[in-house]
Order: C-alpha cells, then sequence, then structure tokens
C-alpha cells in the first residue's frame, strides 16, 4: 500500500512539473517552446502512467481527490513562488475550503 501512495504522490510531482513547463513557455520564441512543450507532454505521460499503476491499489474515490488536492496546492505554493503570482488572504482561505471539501468526500464513511 506504501508504494501506491508513493506511486501516487510521484504522479502529482510529474503533473506539477507539466504544468510548471506550460506556465514557463509564455512569451518563448517558437524554437524554445516546442521543446518545453514536448517536456510538459512527457510529464503528463509519467504522471498518467504513475496514477494509473496507483488505482490499481488505492480506491480510485481515495486516489483521485488526494491527487487533485496535492496538486493544487503544490501548483498554487510554485506559482507564487516562481512566477510571483499574487496570492491574498481570501485566496488561502479559499484553498483551505477546497482541501477540506475534497478531504471530507475522498475520506467520509
Amino acid at each position: 500500500m506504501i508504494r501506491a501512495y508513493l506511486l501516487l504522490l510521484g504522479a502529482v510531482v510529474f503533473n506539477v512539473g507539466s504544468y510548471v513547463v506550460y506556465r514557463s513557455i509564455e512569451g518563448l520564441a517558437a524554437r524554445y517552446w516546442w521543446p518545453l512543450f514536448g517536456a510538459g507532454l512527457a510529464l503528463g505521460a509519467v504522471n498518467a502512467l504513475l496514477f494509473v499503476r496507483a488505482i490499481v491499489v488505492v480506491p480510485l474515490s481515495v486516489a483521485y481527490p488526494t491527487f487533485s488536492a496535492a496538486s493544487f496546492v503544490l501548483i498554487v505554493a510554485i506559482a507564487a513562488a516562481v512566477f510571483g503570482e499574487k496570492l491574498q488572504t481570501i485566496n488561502i482561505v479559499g484553498l483551505g475550503v477546497v482541501i477540506v471539501g475534497i478531504a471530507l468526500a475522498a475520506y467520509a464513511p
């Protein structure tokens, strides 16, 4: 079971990595854009592979909300830290509400 959750964590990392690559493409010349776009697609493919391997063991009703929440949190944090996107208190509160909602949906009896 631990291995499945590690696969799920890997899927999150590759998912977030693909979106960071896509975000970094903005404003680049085509000669840089296409290779980065390809790298983003490759990261997304690894994400899908790891996720599929994880849901063989982890129930989908738990895996997907966990994957979504972890990706959401990491993407928001990286967007603020790396790309200088502004976060206000209301954004952080909203992030918390979404995470609590996902946790309730995934782990409710």
